[in-house]
């Protein structure tokens, strides 16, 4: 079949064969949305056939009704068509995790993290990409199990290859809840795609097509008409009609419209239709669409040869069911299944149930058909599904593992008080927590709290409530009710008191957070649950810290000996080790990178992908303080791909990071946004200690910007939070830097004073930098007052000391010395001091710094306003003037586009050029692309 044939199949969706084609040439996605029988499958038909034309990888699910609760059967069917070996490139625990997610091995070692599937997912997609262009095509998703829509819809959105090489076209009933995870993530461009109801003309053309020229346009109007343009449907009609002839059941005509006595609906006509099957194989094709898919050999094992057969040849005869591809049963279209399940008495099916029940080998699959054979609750089914949860769980499908529990719940019989039912109810919530379903985990409890009777039980669903709570003084009263209620002396009580210094810390009130963690401390060791212990220690060392308490390092050395301790010698594993010697350290701790990244290394290795998000953002703080931020870029860019922010608590630990790396690297309009977005999270604006520091990077964009008013007030904010909780620190952040150089931009010397104080007491509680930066806006407050001379004395002295400062904040020093020198007159010194800071924020990556120290030294009426390019735009410029695009510019300089095109606006105007063909002229560099035309592409 030529082209022009293959687009015939599909009469009146020229439309959207098209916008098929221009998917297929040029990548990103479309989503069909189409009421059942509106030719979705149809549509997919001829995509695969254009995809497999145009030299593309075809990969295709096509999911059924009765496979929603299987845990990852889109997935399988997706491998199942890659090549053989396609995992050998993958990290050993994402191949280990694929292969127990598809049972082709046991769930041994370590649980299956949750993102280890999907990153496997992604390399999978990425690695195929990468060899050839690939068509990826879901049908009917709303009818795809949930582990699979969240496995691709991670895997898409990462996809690193060029935007031409995936091609994703979905297929979708119109449903708002239907895959959000996978439709919100796909790729770009993408464009909707309505299937609308055919018009009398296609319809005819279709009938005459499928159903031979009798079909003419008068018949076929009222076969429009009756099936209001839906094909599937017209079709269904049609075929009635003509089974016996015009007069069949009572079919009359009223000149050339007919008028019908069969049911004008789809199910209606389906269920009909499935109805005339003999009795054997309405019974086969019940257990076929009880199940999803079988095979010949699954069916063999229940259903006698002989019978088997016959069934087989009257659902081929009645166009109904074949046996397809890998010798599976395969219905003509989906929707007979569901007709024939629907039309199916209760009775039967459970039958079905029960023999599948009793027939099928996975465990899990047995488990969903048991608890569907059943009408009362029953203990043995309520076990099995138990048991089926935890085999899912394994297999790294978390919100299976929770909706299996609610029915072994459900199926639970009520006796011994409920406990049996509350303990699934729990390990429900628990299981939808690990997915990030807490709707899901909220509903489960509220089911719990009915059978809580009991206070211990109470205070087991309270302190589960704490950790989904919106915001922090909901949290916070969760967790004292569930204090209230727990036994004094138990296990539970040392879990809640951690909880309650949490969120007494994340509200400001430092000292009975300290009481509070270390009570916790002292029943965690009761009980012997060192990990309580050690995440209670951790808590201890950021209070200490936060706000200048305790004998510093104390915290820290306890945490070594007890994580260290009974003939270790290997770091625990999770993130804490590394949170403990890396968050809190010095800029210049020259271990600091080095423990961040190990853990970062081991917890890939063994699969504990949820620890990534906290890694990630210590690993980006510790190089932004040691100044380090195109390697804080590479850091974002890095956790980006390998799925940090997935977790429960990445969002918000997502956002910081992004907000340092891009205030840094100068694009502030993203820098703002994103720190707005932040602040008005819930648990951002309800927590004294996240607020302080989301407006403290907000501060230092201003700042970045010379919006002094506008850093100004984020900062007498910050100042005010420190003042009512006394803290003296946030995250070893100078933001009082950047508050006493707005203070003094605006003439506020009595708030550069308060700076100053906070930045002492900063220093006090154990960080010497903060000293020297004190030093420094004291020098600036000095020279405000009029006393040049010490000002420079004073400035003179902190740029001379070797290694007290971090290149940045180095950097800003010379920058404030060059400022003064200015204001006593000393041009030539000025101007050589403040062009030797510009270089350094330009060595550093940070282009805003740069510019405002060019500009300075501007007024000093010794340097040209156009300027030469810095380093920074030296490079950028000749990547460019290679005929590198921006991307590739970006990805060789640890920018983001945006920085790219920053420093081209800048260099466009102090060079006077207007397009990159003359950029590569005037610096003698030889274009390998040609040239776009355009100023910044």
């Amino acid at each position: 079949m030529n082209e022009a044939g293959i687009k015939h199949e599909l009469y009146g969706r020229e439309d959207a064969v098209h916008v098929v084609d221009e998917l297929l040439a040029g990548g990103g996605s479309v989503v069909a949305v189409g009421a059942p029988g509106a030719g979705k499958t149809s549509l997919m038909k001829v995509a695969k056939q254009l995809a497999r034309r145009q030299g593309r990888r075809v990969l295709a699910i096509t999911p059924t009704q009765f496979e929603r609760g299987l845990p990852f059967a889109g997935l399988a069917e997706l491998i199942g068509q890659c090549p053989e070996g396609i995992d050998r490139h993958l990290p050993q625990p994402q191949r280990h995790a694929l292969a127990v997610a598809l049972q082709h091995a046991e769930p041994d070692g370590p649980e299956v993290s949750a993102l280890a599937v999907p990153l496997a997912v992604r390399g999978v997609l990425d690695h195929l990409c990468r060899s050839e262009p690939v068509a990826l095509f879901i049908d009917d998703l709303q009818w795809l199990d949930q582990s699979s829509v969240g496995s691709l819809g991670f895997a898409v959105r990462g996809v690193s290859t060029g935007p031409d090489r995936l091609s994703v076209l979905v297929a979708t009933r119109p449903d708002p809840d239907t895959g959000t995870d996978l439709l919100r993530s796909l790729t770009e461009p993408r464009r909707d795609l309505v299937l609308r109801p055919l018009d009398e003309r296609a319809v005819g053309q279709l009938l005459r097509s499928r159903l031979g020229p009798r079909w003419t346009p008068p018949r076929c109007a009222g076969v429009a008409r009756a099936s209001a343009g839906n094909p599937f449907l017209a079709l269904e009609i049609a075929k009635a009609m003509q089974a016996d002839g015009p007069h069949r059941g009572g079919i009359t005509w009223r000149g050339n419209d007919p008028v019908f006595p069969v049911p004008p609906t789809l199910a209606g006509l389906l269920g009909e239709r499935v109805t005339r099957l003999p009795d054997d194989a309405r019974d086969v094709l019940t257990l076929v669409s009880a199940a999803g898919r079988l095979t010949l050999a699954q069916l063999q094992a229940i259903v006698a040869p002989d019978r088997l057969a016959s069934a087989l040849e009257a659902a081929a005869d009645a166009d109904v069911a074949t046996v397809g591809a890998e010798s599976a049963v395969a219905f003509a279209h989906p929707l007979l299944a569901s007709a024939l399940y629907d039309a199916a008495a209760p009775a039967d099916r459970r039958r079905a149930h029960r023999l599948l029940a009793d027939t099928l080998d996975d465990p899990v699959e047995r488990a969903r058909h048991r608890t569907k054979s059943i009408t009362v609750p029953d203990d043995r089914v309520a076990g099995e599904l138990e048991r089926a949860a935890g085999i899912s769980r394994a297999r790294g499908a978390r919100q299976l593992a929770g909706e299996l529990l609610e029915g072994a719940a459900l199926a639970t019989p009520y006796g011994d008080d409920g406990q049996a039912a509350f303990g699934r109810w729990l390990r429900a919530a628990d299981n939808y927590v690990d997915a990030g379903d807490e709707e899901a985990a909220r509903t489960a409890l509220d089911r719990a709290t009915a059978l809580a009777g009991l206070p211990e039980r109470q205070a087991q669903v309270m302190v589960r409530r704490s950790q989904l709570a919106d915001d922090i003084p909901s949290g916070r009263l969760f967790a004292e009710q569930a204090f209230r209620l727990s036994p004094p002396d138990g296990e539970l009580r040392a879990e809640i008191l951690y909880r309650l210094g949490r969120h007494h810390r994340m509200e400001g009130r430092g000292g009975l957070a300290l009481r509070l963690t270390q009570m916790a401390l002292v029943q965690a060791a009761a009980h012997r649950r060192q990990d309580i212990q050690l995440a209670a220690l951790t808590q201890r060392q950021a209070i200490e810290r936060l706000w200048g308490t305790g004998v510093p390092g104390r915290s820290l050395h306890e945490f070594r000996e007890l994580a260290t301790g009974a003939g270790r010698d290997q770091p625990p594993e999770g993130w804490e080790w590394a949170w403990m010697h890396a968050f809190f350290a010095s800029w210049h701790d020259p271990a600091a990178e080095g423990h961040t990244r190990d853990a970062i290394a081991s917890a890939v290795d063994a699969g504990r992908y949820a620890d990534l998000s906290y890694l990630y953002m210590c690993l980006i703080l510790v190089l932004v303080r040691r100044s380090e931020f195109r390697e804080a870029r590479a850091a974002l860019r890095e956790a980006d791909h390998s799925g940090a922010w997935t977790s429960s608590t990445g969002a918000l630990q997502e956002d910081m990071a992004r907000i340092l790396v891009t205030a840094y690297e100068g694009n502030l309009d993203e820098a703002r946004s994103c720190a707005r977005r932040a602040v008005a999270r819930p648990l951002v604006s309800s927590s004294t200690y996240w607020r302080g520091i989301v407006l403290a990077l907000l501060g230092f964009i201003e700042a970045s910007a010379r919006d002094w008013p506008a850093a100004l007030g984020a900062l007498r904010e910050v100042a005010g939070i420190l003042t009512a909780t006394g803290m003296v620190a946030l995250e070893q952040l100078l933001w009082a830097v950047d508050h006493c150089d707005a203070a003094l931009q605006t003439g506020s010397h009595d708030e550069a004073r308060t700076a100053i104080g906070i930045l002492r007491r900063q220093a006090a509680a154990g960080q010497p930098e903060a000293a020297v930066a004190a030093d420094r806006c004291q020098a600036l407050l000095t020279a405000a007052a009029g006393d040049i001379e010490e000002a420079l004395a004073q400035l003179r002295a902190i740029v001379r000391l070797p290694d007290a400062e971090s290149p940045f904040e180095a950097a800003r020093s010379r920058l404030a010395l060059g400022q003064v020198y200015r204001r006593a007159g000393h041009k030539a010194l000025a101007n050589e001091t403040l062009n030797a800071a510009a270089r350094a924020f330009d060595e550093l990556g940070v282009p805003r710094w740069s510019e405002r120290a060019l500009a300075e030294a501007e007024r000093t009426g010794l340097r040209p306003a156009t300027g030469t390019l810095t380093a920074s735009e030296h490079r950028v410029a000749e990547l460019v003037g290679e005929g590198r695009s921006n991307q590739e510019t970006a990805d060789l300089l640890f920018m983001s586009v945006k920085t790219v095109e920053a420093n081209l606006t800048r260099i466009y105007r102090k060079l006077s050029v207007r397009s990159r063909t003359e950029l590569a002229n005037r610096l003698g560099t030889r274009r390998s692309a040609p040239d776009t035309g355009g100023e910044l592409v």
